[in-house]
């Protein structure tokens, strides 16, 4: 898989997951950096091997991070994705998930109805 191909794939999974887990409503990517070098902070050498996406979604109307996160977490391992719900902190709802060495992770906050959905694609060497 190149790095295009795999920053598509991760992008088109973020969009997926935000409308199955805000029914109604589609997802916006609000961030798409890509790709990048993840050593730079080292060295700065070495070619750019991962991307980074993140969507937004969420229902104005509706304030319901647990559920959303529950829906999301729910979607992620529908489409094959290894889904972790975390213990609830501080009023932050969340789930990690992999596959495949991507990375995702959904983020609710108590009274915000928005979701948020990142993603990094694995180190792909061109």
């Amino acid at each position: 898989m190149t790095l295009t191909e795999a920053r598509d794939f991760l992008r088109a999974e973020l969009l997926a997951v935000a409308a199955a887990a805000v029914p109604g409503y589609q997802g916006v990517v609000t961030h798409d950096v890509g790709p990048v070098n993840p050593d730079v902070l080292s060295d700065g050498s070495g070619p750019d091997t991962v991307c980074s996406v993140t969507v937004e979604n969420g229902d104005p109307a509706v304030v319901d991070p647990p559920g959303q996160v529950a829906a999301a977490a729910a979607a992620l391992t529908a489409r094959g994705w290894e889904a972790e719900v975390a213990p609830v902190e501080s009023g932050h709802h969340r789930v990690a998930a992999r596959r495949d060495g991507f990375q995702i992770t959904v983020h609710g906050w108590d009274g915000d109805w928005r979701l948020t959905l990142s993603g990094q694609t694995p180190r792909i060497s061109g």
